[in-house]
């Protein structure tokens, strides 16, 4: 048992020596003034990943989602567990391929609570700015998604999406 125990220890101070730890993600906010429709949108989605090498890292980002449509209020939580394998570097670009996990519930005020579920792959850019500051872009997914019968995520189903729905940008800091 000793000797597991001094293996496993080895191993993971081995792994840690090699690998870095980031932090980032993404906040965003809109209000919509068109005409009659008073919508405003409110998500917080903060991230953690570690580098395990130079193309591959594990990562997760736990988000809220906050949302006001014409007198109703949704109020969501997820969670995206995901590896990244970066396929192709020039410079300070980096273009990688996040495939993962995604859960997210939530519940409309005085309504039943929604969720969906994906798994899939999202194709996304990471241009570091400076050593410890990249910008990183995340556009579609190719994947299948389900969800309840009220759930508004657009609908279950297996296909691609590469529109801007789901575009998202962040910043990582690299320790």
């Amino acid at each position: 048992m000793k000797k597991l125990l001094l293996t496993a220890v080895v191993a993971l101070v081995t792994l840690s020596a090699n690998a870095q730890v980031y932090a980032g993600g993404s906040v965003a906010f809109w209000r919509n003034f068109n005409g009659s429709e008073n919508v405003t949108t409110f998500s917080l989605k903060p991230e953690v990943g570690y580098n395990l090498s130079d193309n591959l890292a594990i990562g997760v980002a736990l988000g809220y989602e906050y949302e006001y449509y014409q007198g109703g209020k949704w109020n969501g939580l997820s969670v995206n567990p995901y590896a990244r394998y970066t396929f192709a570097e020039f410079g300070p670009v980096k273009l990688f391929a996040d495939g993962g996990f995604e859960f997210e519930t939530g519940k409309w005020k005085d309504a039943d609570s929604e969720s969906y579920w994906g798994v899939g792959v999202k194709p996304g850019v990471a241009v570091n700015l400076t050593e410890q500051l990249s910008f990183v872009a995340h556009l579609g997914f190719v994947g299948y998604r389900d969800s309840n019968d009220h759930a508004y995520k657009g609908g279950d189903g297996i296909g691609f999406d590469l529109s801007g729905n789901d575009l998202s940008f962040g910043l990582y800091y690299n320790f």
